[in-house]
């Protein structure tokens, strides 16, 4: 690993290359990429732990979108008028 000095280097040379505005995005993009790092270990790992390969994003995707499909139609169900069954109503031709 990298001692205090290295690290110092490190920043003080990528100041000087990259520019104070640029150090902004290339750190953001380094903090992207190694959360991404740390997601990949840990799916990595939980799959040889378990031996069980994790749902993908797409899958997860589709089941949010069914449980809010599903919401959405139980409210809409809830809100409709329910109709009476009263037998002087249904009455046709009464007069």
């Amino acid at each position: 690993m990298f001692g205090w000095g290295e690290l110092g280097l490190v920043l003080l040379l990528a100041l000087i290359l990259l520019g104070p505005d640029n150090m902004v995005d290339v750190a953001r993009k380094l903090g992207k990429l190694y959360g991404e790092y740390q997601k990949a270990r840990r799916r990595l790992e939980l799959e040889i732990m378990y031996g069980v390969n994790p749902p993908d994003e797409g899958i997860l995707k589709k089941v949010e979108e069914m449980k809010e499909r599903s919401i959405k139609d139980s409210v809409i169900e809830s809100l409709e008028p329910k109709t009476l069954n009263n037998p002087y109503t249904n009455k046709k031709g009464s007069g």
